[in-house]
């Protein structure tokens, strides 16, 4: 019997220019033009705004007016890394930065797109860090997965093992002295008791 396979994603395509919104310097506002081919049919455009606790946005068309949504950050699921293509060849990769909404992938967002992938890694990190979300990675088949493992607001990391004792860890450092006795031992604290010279 073998292995049932799951058929690979069609390849997303990215038609805007690069995008890098600053985390640090919120609220920020992205200019982001429509990717689906019926969208852009009617030259829709996005201009979001992005608050540490909220997104709003406006998508924009000539044809059909504006469409005016907002959305709670605790709507979003989490800032995923993704992989799209500006051609349909997939020679010429774009990495992007996406808040991905839990229920409605037509509220997502695009807060950074980079054609060479340059600071990508922290720019994700950095969202992720300043809007409080989850960490999410796209594999081959275009499924979210969390990069990392969490309990609630902890991240878990696999346990190290011990190094285990160190065969100088009986000795006491120099700063007991040469005797090896602590500062305060017991006839220092008798009266009339004279401690023994270093």
């Amino acid at each position: 019997m073998g292995r049932a396979t799951k058929p690979l994603q069609a390849r997303k395509r990215w038609t805007g220019g690069e995008i890098d919104a600053d985390p640090f310097m919120l609220p920020q506002r992205i200019t982001i033009r429509a990717n689906e081919t019926m969208h852009r049919l009617f030259g829709f455009i996005r201009y979001a705004v992005i608050h540490s606790d909220a997104v709003k946005a406006t998508d924009s068309s000539p044809i059909l007016g504006p469409f005016i949504w907002d959305e709670p950050m605790s709507a979003y699921r989490g800032v995923a890394l993704r992989v799209a293509w500006r051609d349909a060849k997939g020679a010429k990769p774009v990495i992007l930065v996406q808040l991905v909404h839990a229920t409605d992938e037509r509220h997502s967002v695009v807060v950074h797109a980079s054609f060479d992938g340059a600071d990508v890694a922290a720019r994700w990190r950095s969202w992720g860090r300043t809007l409080a979300l989850p960490l999410l990675l796209e594999d081959r088949e275009g499924e979210l997965q969390a990069a990392e493992r969490r309990l609630g607001s902890l991240r878990i990391d696999t346990p190290q093992p011990h190094a285990g004792a160190n065969p100088l860890s009986a000795r006491r450092p120099m700063a007991f002295g040469v005797t090896g006795r602590p500062r305060h031992w017991p006839q220092r604290l008798t009266a009339g008791a004279r401690p023994p010279a270093y």
